[in-house]
């Protein structure tokens, strides 16, 4: 099998065997899977900050699940690039209510969703205002959709993330 030609030569992919030494890269950011085969292409893969290592079967944790496989990032060339969350008005600009959006969990591939945006929430929390952004029946916030989530344009195959990019 032939790694993703993102990942360096010296990229350590943790398994169930690795479980005190990737202790140490709790609070790191990487990807996750249940099959290593997934690491031929890191889009097949979820990525999210490692919470926890627990001994056993499906060992590495991301707060949401639990799976067999982990690569911290730091092993990760980023060739792409960078990207940012939406604010609400770049996100309003982009979608309108009542349209339709094709988007899935990150690298759940064969998970997608077409459900319609419904509309969106402001809500005033500890100072700060946080916005839900409604699809379906269900309400994200704008950093969910950045950090768990991705979206397919019309008449592309590419899913892209909800967020724009960052000038370096």
């Amino acid at each position: 099998m032939e790694l993703d030609k993102r990942i360096t030569k010296i990229a350590i992919i943790y398994d169930c065997f690795d479980c005190k030494d990737a202790r140490t890269s709790i609070g790191e950011k990487g990807y996750f899977s249940h099959y290593y085969h997934c690491f031929s292409d890191l889009n097949e893969c979820r990525f999210g900050v490692l919470q926890d290592v627990i001994d056993g079967e499906h060992p590495y944790d991301n707060g949401k699940n639990q799976y067999d496989f982990f690569l911290p990032d730091r092993y990760v060339i980023n060739s792409g690039k960078q990207y940012r969350p939406y604010t609400f008005m770049e996100f309003t600009d982009k979608f309108t209510v009542g349209q339709p959006i094709k988007f899935r969990q990150k690298g759940a591939v064969g998970f997608e969703r077409y459900l319609i945006l419904n509309g969106y929430q402001h809500e005033q929390r500890e100072g700060r205002t946080v916005t839900y952004i409604y699809i379906g029946s269900y309400g994200y916030t704008l950093d969910a959709l950045f950090n768990d989530y991705e979206w397919q344009e019309h008449y592309t195959e590419d899913f892209k993330p909800f967020g724009v990019g960052v000038k370096e």
